[in-house]
């Protein structure tokens, strides 16, 4: 970017749009207004500049608005309702990460060390009155594999080794990275996906990343666990039930699914090798979007990209 853009006037919409306004109160020269849900009004579509939420609607693409703040680290939606090829003047997409790529590392550690030390088996030995001790399950050499080498997946990488976990990092280039151990590129991958023990997607969904967990994927695993704090539609839910039967996944933490909430009568609910958690691993904070907003207003101001910016081509 080489035209400076000041931000003067925000529309805020979504769960955190009022604590993040009251914040940004004390910001010089910053007015905020916050929205309801959905579609802009026409009369703070004509007022504003720039937009932050959680979701974009869809009427701001015949607005004025300059830049589109997401409240959240994932932006598909974001980049659905803008289109991933905006024509040139278009707005500036820039994102929220914050403290999600520990609290998230900090998730997957948890159900790591839970599918280790084998503790919903000894919660079903409590229920049924039994007093019988289990062997640990031991990592051993086997580690885990990231796929994702970004801030969430780095994150990931940095907890989990400091759990005592060798972990090994996938993406398209395969180029290193801290603080992974190890990053080979997936086409080179085989061999750590048939040795890991864990595998965790903490991809964005792009043309590239939807449906990669599947069938193919899954077949190289040997009775590993997998957790998806990445995006839902990432996984093929048909390949992941075979994989679960046929012993390639021996357990799935989901924390993101295609459709949230999954529809009543979806079989993963009841499956007894199935973990679902309701989208929590990585909560987005308020005091992180304010810090995010203002260090990406700062940068527009001086004519920069903001280090926050969403390449629109690659879809992160």
């Amino acid at each position: 970017m080489s035209t400076r853009f000041t931000a003067r006037r925000m529309v805020l919409s979504g769960p955190l749009a009022a604590a993040v306004a009251r914040a940004l109160g004390e910001v010089p020269g910053l007015a905020t207004r916050v929205a309801a849900a959905g579609d802009v009004s026409a009369a703070d579509l004509a007022w504003a500049d720039s937009y932050a939420g959680f979701t974009v609607p869809g009427n701001l693409g015949s607005s004025a608005v300059r830049w589109v703040h997401a409240m959240a680290a994932g932006v598909d939606a974001a980049l659905r309702s803008l289109g991933t090829s905006p024509a040139v003047g278009g707005p500036v997409l820039t994102r929220t990460v914050g403290s999600m790529p520990r609290a998230i590392g900090t998730y997957v550690l948890g159900q790591v060390l839970a599918d280790h030390l084998q503790l919903a088996r000894y919660r079903d030995q409590q229920a049924r009155h039994v007093w019988a001790p289990l062997a640990n399950r031991a990592p051993g050499n086997r580690g885990v594999v990231v796929l994702g080498t970004g801030e969430i997946g780095a994150g990931i990488a940095g907890v989990l080794r400091g759990g005592g976990f060798r972990v090994v990092g996938m993406n398209t280039h395969g180029r290193a990275r801290a603080p992974f151990d190890e990053v080979v590129a997936l086409r080179d991958g085989a061999a750590h996906l048939a040795g890991c023990d864990v595998l965790v997607c903490a991809l964005p969904l792009t043309d590239a990343t939807r449906g990669l967990l599947g069938h193919d994927l899954f077949a190289h695993l040997d009775d590993a666990l997998v957790v998806n704090v990445g995006r839902g539609a990432c996984v093929v839910p048909a390949g992941l039930r075979a994989a679960l039967a046929d012993g390639h996944v021996r357990h799935a933490v989901l924390d993101v699914v295609e459709t949230e909430p999954l529809p009543g009568d979806d079989w993963r609910w009841d499956h007894e090798r199935v973990t679902l958690t309701p989208h929590v691993s990585g909560p987005t904070e308020p005091a992180d979007v304010v810090a995010a907003i203002l260090q990406c207003r700062e940068a527009l101001a001086r004519g920069e990209r903001p280090a926050l910016a969403v390449d629109l081509a690659r879809g992160y």
